[in-house]
């Protein structure tokens, strides 16, 4: 019994190491942009729920009604509607991910939430109102200065707005702020949608010229820190592996990484092309995964590459740097 206990166990951990692999195969497959300059994901950037859908927007509405049915609904699987906060807060401190508010669940949030990290740096929309004046500071109270406005004098629906903070200091906020005085149409708030999705990568830029490439991050990895490491490769021989390659491999830290509770680093392998190549021809491993590791663009001199199982202990946050990169964030120059 004990031995076909451990069998049963053998097998499953078998299983699900094969599930990682191919899962890290077809991000490599996606995220892939050498001999390819114009490729990129064409699913856009997205997490998977647990009912499999690719999720890029969550919809807060009235459980018993919204301003989008649930008809309408049932034909963009890509909206996940929630009807409560805490569902609404499990994912948001998970992922990076548009909000869309009804105007009609607006009381749902708690005071104050929203203006919080991270979830003020994700896009937000408000569905139903469309003076985006009206919907983000007096309906959500966001931090937006401006004068005082009778409102009833003014046409605040129908058709939705928008609200993103693209840049922040101490002295200022820089955002995009617009609204649109249209009929509900939920394929053109979803095009927005994804357009402020996208962008919402790209707001900062960590640049290294030794190399030649930046990497664009979201506002939440504002402070970000840069860990300099290495990376071994070996030559299989008679007496065993041989460390015979090196290169650099750099880090990007999240700013809320703690020794207490450490979060999931972006790590870049820099390979010369020479190495790569001989990467590719099994001229040397970099360890026993199946799989080698992904290429994420490259310039005259160097390939820039995710590690294979770089995020296989599903550490805290790797949720948000497999979005990162999904977002094709490296650029080489």
């Amino acid at each position: 019994m004990i031995v076909m206990v451990l069998v049963i166990v053998g097998i499953c951990i078998g299983a699900y190491v094969l599930l990682i692999e191919l899962k890290q195969a077809h991000n490599a497959k996606n995220n892939t942009v050498a001999n390819n300059p114009s490729g990129t994901n064409n699913d856009g950037i997205y997490f998977v729920a647990p009912g499999g859908e690719k999720v890029q927007a969550i919809y807060l509405a009235p459980q018993n009604g919204g301003l989008i049915t649930n008809t309408e609904l049932k034909n963009y699987s890509q909206i996940l509607k929630v009807s409560d906060f805490e569902t609404l807060n499990s994912y948001t401190i998970k992922y990076i991910i548009p909000m869309w508010i009804d105007k009609d669940a607006i009381d749902i949030l708690p005071q104050g939430w929203i203006n919080q990290n991270p979830q003020r740096f994700y896009p937000i929309i408000v569905v139903g109102y469309s003076n985006a004046l009206y919907a983000m500071r007096e309906k959500l109270n966001l931090p937006i200065c401006g004068p005082y406005v009778d409102w009833s004098k003014e046409t605040l629906e129908p058709g939705f707005s928008v609200w993103m903070i693209k840049s922040l200091t101490e002295d200022s906020i820089s955002s995009t702020m617009k609204g649109y005085q249209e009929e509900i149409n939920v394929s053109h708030i979803l095009e927005v949608s994804n357009e402020l999705f996208k962008e919402c990568f790209t707001t900062l830029e960590y640049k290294n010229t030794q190399y030649g490439f930046s990497f664009y991050l979201p506002l939440t990895w504002n402070k970000f820190k840069i860990i300099e490491d290495s990376w071994t490769g070996y030559t299989s021989g008679a007496n065993g592996d041989m460390a015979s390659e090196k290169g650099p491999m750099i880090l990007i830290r999240s700013p809320q990484w703690t020794l207490k509770e450490p979060m999931q680093d972006i790590p870049i392998m820099v390979f010369t092309i020479e190495q790569w190549n001989d990467l590719q021809q099994n001229k040397f491993n970099l360890g026993a995964a199946p799989i080698g590791p992904t290429e994420l663009g490259r310039n005259s001199k160097y390939v820039f590459a995710l590690p294979a199982r770089y995020n296989f202990a599903f550490p805290k946050g790797f949720e948000i740097v497999d979005e990162i990169i999904q977002s094709i964030p490296l650029k080489a120059f």
